[in-house]
C-alpha cells in the first residue's frame, strides 16, 4: 500500500483543493470527479485521468486492489489519505472514498451540427447547477445530440452540475462558453431551426411541424431568453399546462421540450 498522506497541507491535497475553485479549474483545464458511479463513467469514456486520491477506509477494502491494478496499468497515480484529510480535498458532506482530477472534455460544434438529423439544447444563462446538470441527464436520456451553455451560464465544471449529470457528462457533448446570440445566427445559417422557451408565446410546442434539425433555447430562471433572443429565433414556443401552476422550473421545462422534439425528430421525414 502507497505511503499514508496524514497532512492538509501536503501538496497533493492542496493541487486537489483547488479544483474546488472556477480560476484553477480553467487554469488547469481540469476538474475533479467524485465518488464511484462518476469515475467508472469516466473510465468508460476514457477520459483524461491525471491523479486519483482514495480514502484510507477505501483503500482497505477488497475493491480497492482492481482500481489500483486499472490505474497502474494506465498510468495514473493513485495516492491514500487519512479519511479526515480525504473529507477535505473533496467537496460532498459525505464522501464516498474517492477523487479524481480530469482534464476538461473536448468536442466539436462543427461536426455536430453537420449531422441530417439533428436535436440540440442551448442554455442561455441557466445559472442553477442542478437545472443545468438535470438537462444534460435529461438530454442524455432523450438521445439529444448535443448540449450548450452560454457565457453567463453555471460553470458546468462545478461539482454540483457534474454529480447532477449522474455521468451523462460523459455520454453527450457539451459544450459551454457559448455567446448566445452568434451561436444562434450559426445555427439557422446551418439551416437548424431555432426554437425558444418561452411561456407567454401564444404558440403550442404541441403544434409545431415535425423538424429534422432543431435546437431548443432554455432561458434564465428567473428573466426567461430575453427579447434580443427572442427576436433572433425562428419561433417560441409555450408548453400547454391544463392545470393551475403558472410557469415551471428551467429544468422541467427543457426536459419536457427535449422530449417532445426527440420524438419528434423519429417521426419527421
Amino acid at each position: 500500500m502507497n505511503e499514508v498522506i496524514k497532512s492538509s497541507s501536503n501538496k497533493i491535497i492542496k493541487y486537489i483543493k483547488s479544483f474546488h475553485m472556477k480560476k484553477f479549474r480553467d487554469e488547469y483545464d481540469k476538474f475533479l470527479i467524485e465518488g464511484e458511479k462518476l469515475l467508472k463513467e469516466a473510465l468508460d469514456y476514457n477520459a483524461s485521468l491525471s491523479l486519483v486520491l482514495v480514502s484510507q477506509s477505501f483503500a482497505e477494502q477488497s475493491k480497492y486492489n482492481e482500481y489500483e491494478a486499472a490505474f497502474n496499468k494506465n498510468g495514473i497515480p493513485m495516492h491514500i489519505a487519512e479519511d479526515r484529510v480525504f473529507k477535505e480535498a473533496g467537496e460532498t458532506d459525505t464522501p464516498q472514498g474517492i477523487v479524481a482530477v480530469a482534464g476538461k472534455l473536448k468536442h466539436d460544434l462543427d461536426s455536430i451540427i453537420l449531422k441530417d438529423e439533428l436535436c440540440i439544447v442551448l442554455l442561455h444563462e441557466v445559472r442553477d447547477p442542478g437545472n443545468a446538470g438535470t438537462i444534460i441527464r435529461t438530454a442524455d436520456a432523450c438521445g439529444i445530440d448535443a448540449v450548450l451553455l452560454s457565457k453567463d451560464s453555471v460553470d458546468l465544471y462545478n461539482g454540483k452540475t457534474i454529480r447532477a449529470t449522474m455521468g451523462s457528462l460523459f455520454h453527450i457533448p457539451v459544450i459551454q462558453n457559448m455567446d448566445t446570440a452568434e451561436t444562434v445566427m450559426r445555427l439557422k445559417g446551418r439551416n437548424i431551426m431555432t426554437v425558444g422557451a418561452d411561456p407567454h408565446s401564444s404558440e403550442s410546442c404541441i403544434t409545431l411541424p415535425d423538424y429534422k434539425r432543431s435546437a431548443i433555447i432554455i432561458g434564465n430562471e428567473s428573466q426567461g431568453i430575453g427579447n434580443e433572443i427572442k427576436e433572433l429565433l425562428d419561433t417560441n414556443v409555450k408548453i400547454p399546462m391544463p392545470g393551475h401552476a403558472e410557469s415551471l422550473n428551467a429544468g422541467i421545462a427543457a426536459s419536457i421540450l427535449m422530449y417532445e422534439f426527440s420524438i419528434r425528430k423519429k417521426h419527421a421525414e
